[in-house]
């Protein structure tokens, strides 16, 4: 009796100790070791009150009338442009659009589209065409990811065919037959503006090896952070070259291992200036910025205490929030960011000049100054970066600021 208790003794030990390394997977990538569904709360929470705190901005500027009621009106409009495009971006990926295109139908029902919502108007589907085996479809989203990340460009949803014709383009063809069924889809499958889950999981396939590969070649390893996989970015990347991010939807990329590359306490890499960007946040996060964030997420660089960020598109800078700053880039132009942790400075330079138009310090801030250091970090919405990191595989085209500009 005494070995046999000693035994389930033994037995309920490990099945907590079981227990608990459950537990810390399900939290992996959670420093603060919250549920998920604490987590939704909580950012719900941050959420609303952004919304709260802007609203009563805006009121206040309005009421303020003069500038400011110009400002926030122009503000406003701008949002609404955006907001106007996202919704023509969601309408033009459905089918009834795409069918329309074919046919050179204008619809106006497109302007009542609701982004994420309305399903009404789908072609039926052909229940006579043959379903793909799991093992297929797995083999095709594979293929499809690895073309669109060599390619820069996002995997398509549900297929990898070429997206048709626009419809003055269409306006000069014959009169099309019959759309043929979809070969890559079947009776089940993932509805529009979602990933089907064999996708998905080429797509996190693809980017690990992309991962394993960029440290393979002895560099350090560019990865998304935050945002859904194989739809929000791709990544382009071959060694000896630098990395090109697309962007398609908002999400965040980052190195954390470049924390330990600083040289002589200071961080430095370089950013190219791609066309279309929308909504860019660039610059360094510590070690608490919160990743492994695998779904839609509007917080980027600089949203949260952990991170800073500079925006050359809208003009402005990040840190738990936006602040208006005069700094502005074209396509084309190098960006150039540096963290400095003897002295807790964040500056920036265009095409190598380190003053002049905002460039210089940015933030003079003593989270910066982090015992395990502060790493790149870069979001946007849409449009493209030349990531160049401090590593063999990517040559800078300016230099770190010098010594004496640090003002030691």
């Amino acid at each position: 009796r005494r070995y046999f208790l000693m035994a389930r003794g033994l037995s309920r030990e490990l099945s907590q100790q079981k227990n608990v390394k459950k537990t810390q997977a399900g939290n992996k990538g959670n420093q603060e070791g919250l549920t998920a569904t604490q987590r939704a709360e909580r950012d719900a929470k941050v959420l609303q009150e952004k919304a709260a705190a802007k609203a009563a901005s805006k009121a206040a500027a309005l009421a303020e009338g003069g500038a400011a009621a110009e400002k926030a009106k122009a503000d406003e409009a701008r949002k609404q442009a955006q907001r106007d495009a996202k919704k023509e971006r969601a309408y033009a990926n459905t089918q009834v659009a795409k069918q329309n295109a074919k046919l050179g139908v204008a619809d106006p029902a497109a302007r009542d589209f609701k982004v994420g919502g309305d399903k009404d108007g789908k072609p039926p589907k052909d229940p006579n065409r043959p379903k793909l085996s799991k093992e297929e479809k797995i083999k095709r989203a594979a293929e499809a990811a690895m073309k669109a990340a060599a390619a820069g460009s996002a995997p398509k949803k549900g297929k990898d065919k070429a997206e048709p014709d626009p419809p003055a383009a269409a306006a000069d063809e014959p009169e099309p037959g019959p759309e043929p069924a979809d070969d890559d889809e079947e009776e089940g499958g993932a509805e529009e503006g979602e990933v089907d889950p064999a996708e998905r999981a080429a797509a996190v396939a693809a980017e690990e090896a992309a991962a394993r590969a960029q440290g393979e070649a002895g560099g350090l390893v560019l990865k998304r952070l935050r945002g859904e996989p194989g739809l929000c970015a791709a990544l382009a990347w071959s060694p000896g070259e630098a990395r090109r991010l697309s962007f398609h939807q908002f999400c965040t990329f980052g190195a954390p291992d470049a924390a330990a590359a600083a040289s002589d306490g200071v961080l430095y890499y370089e950013l190219v200036v791609g066309e279309g960007l929308e909504n860019p946040q660039v610059g360094f996060a510590t070690d608490g910025f919160e990743s492994g964030r695998d779904y839609y997420d509007g917080d980027g660089v600089g949203d949260c205490s952990h991170s800073w960020g500079i925006d050359g598109t809208r003009c402005a800078r990040w840190h738990e929030g936006d602040e208006e700053y005069d700094f502005e880039w074209a396509a084309g132009d190098v960006i150039g960011l540096a963290a400095n942790r003897a002295t807790g400075h964040f500056a920036v330079s265009r095409n190598g000049a380190w003053g002049g138009g905002g460039a210089g310090v940015l933030f003079s801030d003593a989270g910066l100054r982090c015992e395990g250091g502060v790493f790149p970090v870069v979001s946007a919405e849409a449009g493209s970066f030349e990531v160049r990191l401090p590593d063999a595989a990517s040559g800078f085209a300016h230099s770190p600021p010098p010594v004496d500009f640090w003002g030691e």
